[in-house]
């Protein structure tokens, strides 16, 4: 088949820090919320989860978990559940099919692809593991691959199952892969996206040494400043976003237009450390410029980029100062704005959530908000504090990773 097959994105599934589903969490961005809150010891344990999804946190909705603990067959599956990251995945995979309308059983289901990462697996069943040395979980709830094979197997899916793990980039980097699949003749429709789960003392302590964990004595509703002049860094969060991708031919025959059209997309790397950012924007501007190259644009055609804005002084930087050099006279018209200040920085999720929040942004004509901002140090529009009613036709997403990872995509409203 032609590798010049074109994609549509005709459903979303979300659970976020503001809510457990889509049009819950995009309400309440675009209201200017911010989930970010402090959470003590006491609390922080109660995020381990039951073995049964009867009172399960209220991040995770628990008729969705219930729905799902009913209907699954697979043993392996129904004992996924106890671990976050899987059960973040599975519940926004059960959205996103909902409503992009499509029955699965109907379908081919060796064309049907399931490409979901997250960016270290399941951490909380790992620590399970290594404090006592038995656990009902299975030790695939573990691996990165736990969310991926969990939803597969709960959908029956004979496609191709994939697992991209590339740190803090891995959700955009999902959906990249999973349009690859249908360009290339692969599949005809893919469950793409990322879910994790990392409110863990393990990674917060070692995202505290890193000092990159925004002022502790800071409210945290107001500690995320991306592109201030007083930014110290993000919070973390959990959550996932799983998207149905599917070709435009086969979307069309079956009546679904779909929330855009894929344009292009660019991965490149900038390994200059483990956790180090580059001193010098010129990778990252290459990576914006091959993506509107790929996608027969000029920076004229972009309304609009969600950034991945961490609300650290290097990630920041590095950011604005690529997006200046890449679209040279343009970037005074263009919009942009990060969404860790209402969302916390969702790691292995945050491209995928984010990239959600752009797609409706298109939809809606709403640009959401870079709460926080109030001392910006860098000479663009960021849609500061308050969301804007602003119609968009084409829009970039961008997503840095720890270890050089770099990862954009241009989508276009249909």
């Amino acid at each position: 088949m032609s590798s010049t097959r074109r994609i549509r994105i005709t459903g979303i599934g979300v659970v976020s820090p503001l809510g457990p589903d889509r049009e819950t969490t995009w309400r309440r961005l675009i209201a200017g919320e911010s989930a970010l809150r402090r959470l003590d010891l006491a609390q922080a344990e109660k995020l381990h989860w039951p073995q049964n999804p009867a009172g399960a946190p209220a991040s995770l909705p628990e008729d969705v978990l219930q729905r799902l603990w009913k209907t699954t067959n697979h043993e392996f599956v129904r004992n996924s559940f106890q671990e976050p990251a899987v059960a973040l995945a599975v519940a926004a995979a059960d959205e996103a099919i909902a409503d992009a309308q499509i029955d699965l059983a109907a379908a081919d289901r060796t064309r049907v692809g399931c490409v979901i990462g997250t960016s270290k697996g399941g951490v909380r069943t790992f620590e399970a593991l290594s404090h006592n040395g038995e656990s009902d979980v299975p030790w695939i709830s573990a691996w990165p691959s736990g969310p991926a094979t969990s939803v597969a197997a709960l959908h029956d899916l004979h496609g191709p199952l994939l697992c991209p793990v590339t740190a803090c980039a891995t959700g955009l980097s999902s959906l990249v892969r999973g349009v690859d699949l249908i360009r290339h003749g692969v599949c005809d429709i893919v469950l793409a996206g990322s879910s994790d789960a990392s409110l863990t003392p393990a990674v917060l302590a070692s995202f505290r040494r890193l000092g990159v964990l925004a002022r502790s004595s800071d409210e945290p509703s107001q500690a995320v400043r991306p592109f201030d002049r007083e930014r110290s860094g993000f919070l973390v969060g959990e959550g996932a976003a799983i998207f149905v991708l599917e070709a435009e031919d086969h979307a069309l025959a079956r009546g679904r237009r779909g929330y855009a059209e894929w344009l292009s997309d660019a991965s490149l790397s900038d390994a200059v450390g483990l956790t180090q950012l580059s001193d010098k924007p010129d990778t990252l501007v290459r990576l914006i410029g091959d993506t509107l190259r790929r996608g027969q644009l000029v920076p004229q055609d972009i309304d609009y980029i969600n950034l991945h804005g961490t609300a650290t002084q290097p990630n920041d930087w590095l950011e604005a100062t690529a997006i200046q050099a890449a679209f040279g006279p343009a970037a005074s018209g263009l919009s942009c704005s990060s969404l860790k200040g209402a969302i916390g920085h969702l790691l292995g999720a945050a491209g995928s959530v984010e990239f959600a929040a752009t797609l409706l942004a298109l939809r809606d004509g709403i640009l959401p908000p870079t709460l926080n901002l109030t001392s910006p140090e860098f000479d663009l529009d960021f849609v500061p504090r308050q969301a804007r009613h602003q119609s968009t036709d084409v829009v970039m997403k961008l997503s840095l990773g720890f270890g050089g990872h770099l990862v954009a995509a241009a989508v276009r409203k249909v």
